[in-house]
């Protein structure tokens, strides 16, 4: 007779039982909050790689010079401009909360590869009273990375909390394992925050993945139009090494600013999950 019930309304009569005494079986455990759909967006941008490098600043140290480019809200490009106005309208109160409760320094790199070959970008964003600041260390060429290395150290030092996607597999150790590489100790791990495992847990499912791109669409509603994509990176900068023209690499440094600036905003966003 069970079969002709409907399965509602089966559902209905155990939660009467169990609350009439007639059942023991406890209810099932409640699964942690998730919001029932994709977050409103932030903004709606296209993004527009731009042809050429911010100006640098050559730094460096006992290891050798690389270059060094630090980016405010008023030397961001145009169009980065605008979505960090629009970000600062609506997240601006939020992103900058989480920073200032967990020292937060958010991290992202760019290498030629996977385990055991060289980075050649380490990109570093804060936020604070004056707003949000990206840090990123370029290496010309293949013998720059131990100075990269070198002078990006003090910054994670200062760091209370390190902000990733997917550090916990990829950037931190990989990080870790080039300062090893150049024989020098890698510094101290702050706590650190991978944002992966929280998209993953709200959006698993949902969203065709949880790469960055796919997250950064859906729930800030940002379009990379004209972007490089990861894949291409390492031959950009192989052909920057040949060519002798760092200029080749405007691309991938914008592109590292809009990831470092969607951690910021994701961070922001699920606040309450961190």
């Amino acid at each position: 007779m069970t079969e002709l019930i409907p399965r509602h309304v089966r559902r209905q009569l155990s939660a009467l039982r169990r609350e009439a005494g007639g059942e023991d079986r406890p209810p099932e455990a409640e699964s942690p909050p998730r919001p029932a759909t994709p977050a409103v967006p932030v903004c709606r941008l296209l993004v527009q790689a731009p042809e050429e490098l911010p100006p640098a600043l050559e730094v460096g140290g006992e290891a050798g010079p690389c270059w060094s480019f630090r980016l405010g809200p008023e030397q961001a490009h145009p169009e980065l401009r605008e979505w960090l106005r629009r970000a600062a309208e609506e997240m601006g109160e939020a992103m900058t909360g989480v920073a200032r409760r967990h020292g937060a320094l958010y991290l992202d790199l760019e290498t030629l590869g996977f385990a055991g070959v060289q980075l050649f970008l380490v990109g570093m964003l804060h936020a604070g009273a004056e707003g949000f600041h990206v840090h990123q260390f370029l290496a010309r060429d293949y013998s720059e990375e131990a100075a990269v290395l070198e002078v990006c150290r003090p910054l994670l030092e200062q760091a209370e909390c390190l902000v990733t996607y997917n550090g916990r597999t990829f950037d931190w150790p990989f990080l870790t394992g080039r300062y090893q590489y150049h024989l020098r100790p890698p510094p101290a791990l702050p706590q650190h925050l991978d944002l992966l495992p929280i998209a993953r847990r709200l959006y698993r499912g949902r969203l065709p993945n949880c790469a960055l791109g796919t997250v950064e669409t859906h729930v800030l509603g940002i379009e990379r139009e004209g972007d490089v994509p990861g894949s291409a990176i390492p031959d950009l900068y192989h052909r920057a090494v040949a060519e002798e023209d760092p200029q080749v690499l405007a691309p991938v440094l914008y592109h590292n600013q809009v990831d470092l600036l969607s951690l910021a905003c994701l961070a922001g966003r699920w606040r309450e999950y961190l």
